[in-house]
């Protein structure tokens, strides 16, 4: 293991000069202009998806109220969307908190074990696809990494010598963290076993640790309410994660590569041409058709596994050594204890082990896997050699899968299709839900006001003429081509037909059909329509 580093010497040693400060800044500064490099580029490319117009939509609304679930995160983005609206800005702050995080991972890497562990870590984290991933989102997910890595940051201050500033930023940092997300409670358990245990012969530290998480305990009780008595987590649990089957080795293993060098994992066996989805991603499946493809990268991904679970467990054997570090018991606490409730939840209820939410405790596992690999590095060079080279070309994979496929509906790609095609007396109706109409077809059409809502009614069989013609009576009738947008409705050919017959006749002929696809999402159709003109009859002749 790398030597222990004096943690009043880590960062402030009063015996180097400015200079030699700021040299050894170099490294980490440079990590993080990687960093920020890799999440500005094509940082708007893709739309906004689902999500990403929720976050929109509630910090529009947001008002704090009581009870709350996790108000912290969209009144940040409130007071960001002040300045400016488009994808690329509203995504920026996302930007922010994951630089942070960066630096609060290499932080604490060095704390815990040592600078090169701690630039590792710091390394792997900024060219992670998912890390990047959660950067160019408008979610909460760097808030989460950020808030969770700076509290434990200060804890470890306060576990070697606890002081009022150490403990009290520990406490804000968790009163925000679980503000952000009711799951970050989790982390909240490791810290009470590492306090209790520390500090279980000194009453004092005892006392003041436990009026710590009292004050936590506080912000939480709003939120415990809600999930409660509110109902707000079966809520959850049906409409989000009920359809999802439990985790099985393959997806708990498979997050540490998804941790590190590619993401989204299903997207690795989709790309072997394995269509698995939700409750069919299972280990029978996986090794059932594992032999009856191309498994080239399929294999060399599990190589990169297997190599990433025994990094991890090199880091963890120290705990078992002639003389373990204390300060990496509290790491694997803070790794192990979250994590292991996370799947504990996903057996007993439902699945939640999925990697946004293991952005809570990923930084640590990343820490882990780099101090296995320094000892690799210490005990034979060329085995981390060779280690170095395949992760790079793993992450090189990744990235280049993460840049070159549509993960999210391309409502630019329809935007600019209708736009480049469309003639000027031409109709544009967009089937959709009220909520996410807005910031779907509309945010990215030039002219939008000249986009029409055609409201789903709940089901293809309430999509009658008299309801078409009340949604969109201000337009009828048309007299020229239809340009139909159908996003999350595409399967109901009766209803769209219906739609079709009623704006253009009886007599309609589908000109043009373009489908937009992406990996995450249900495809976008856009049907170009336009009415059959029935000639009329000459006369007979006399």
């Amino acid at each position: 293991m790398e030597s222990q580093i004096d943690p009043k010497l880590t960062f402030s040693d009063p015996h180097k000069n400015t200079k030699q400060v700021l040299l050894e800044q170099i490294p980490i500064a440079l990590i993080l202009l990687l960093a920020m490099g890799l999440r500005l580029y094509q940082l708007s490319t893709e739309s906004v998806w689902i999500d990403e117009m929720l976050s929109i939509q509630d910090a529009q609304t947001f008002r704090l109220t009581l009870p709350y679930v996790r108000p912290f995160y969209y009144l940040l983005l409130k007071f960001w969307m002040l300045f400016g609206d488009s994808d690329a800005w509203l995504r920026g702050l996302s930007i922010v908190f994951s630089l942070g995080s960066i630096y609060f991972t290499y932080w604490l890497g060095c704390r815990i074990v040592g600078k090169s562990t701690g630039l590792i870590a710091a390394f792997l984290a900024s060219v992670s696809p998912l890390f990047i991933n959660h950067a160019q989102e408008i979610r909460m997910y760097t808030v989460i990494s950020f808030l969770s890595v700076a509290g434990t940051v200060a804890l470890t201050y306060t576990l070697e010598q606890p002081t009022y500033k150490s403990l009290t930023g520990w406490v804000i940092a968790r009163i925000f963290l679980i503000l952000t997300n009711p799951n970050n409670i989790l982390i909240l358990i490791a810290d009470t076993v590492l306090l209790g245990w520390k500090f279980r012969k000194q009453p004092q530290y005892l006392l003041a640790s436990g009026v710590g998480l009292s004050v936590i305990s506080l912000f939480f009780l709003p939120i415990l309410w809600s999930l409660t008595i509110g109902g707000t987590s079966d809520e959850f649990m049906k409409k989000q994660v009920e359809d999802y089957s439990k985790p099985g080795i393959t997806q708990i293993v498979g997050m540490l590569t998804q941790f590190t060098v590619y993401w989204p994992l299903r997207n690795l066996l989709q790309s072997n041409q394995i269509i698995l989805n939700k409750n069919e991603l299972t280990d029978n499946t996986l090794l059932s058709q594992l032999f009856t493809i191309k498994t080239l990268s399929l294999l060399f991904y599990a190589g990169i596994t297997a190599v990433l679970i025994v990094l991890l467990v090199i880091s963890l054997l120290n705990l078992f050594s002639k003389y373990p570090s204390e300060r990496l018991a509290w790491l694997a606490t803070w790794a192990m204890i979250p994590a292991g409730l996370m799947l504990f939840i996903s057996y007993y209820k439902n699945s939640v082990w999925f990697p946004r939410y293991l952005m809570l405790v990923a930084p640590y596992f990343l820490i882990l896997i780099a101090a296995g690999f320094v000892v690799i590095w210490n005990w034979k060079k060329p085995i981390a050699v060779v280690i170095a080279i395949a992760y790079l070309i793993a992450v090189t994979g990744g990235l280049f899968d993460y840049y070159t496929k549509l993960y999210r509906n391309d409502w630019q790609g329809v935007a600019q299709y209708i736009y480049q095609n469309q003639k000027p007396n031409d109709l544009i109706v967009m089937q959709s839900t009220p909520n996410f109409f807005e910031l779907s077809l509309p945010r990215y059409y030039p002219e939008k006001n000249k986009v029409y809502l055609l409201n789903h009614p709940g089901s293809e069989d309430k999509l009658t003429p008299a309801y078409i013609q009340q949604q969109l009576g201000g337009t009828l009738p048309l007299k020229s081509n239809l340009w139909f947008v159908c996003w999350l409705f595409c399967k109901e050919t009766k209803g769209i037909n219906q739609v079709f017959s009623t704006v253009e006749g009886e007599q309609f002929k589908v000109e043009e059909k373009k489908t937009f696809s992406s990996l995450e999402f249900q495809p976008i159709q856009v049907f170009k329509v336009t009415p059959v003109v029935i000639p009329t009859p000459s006369p007979n002749p006399q």
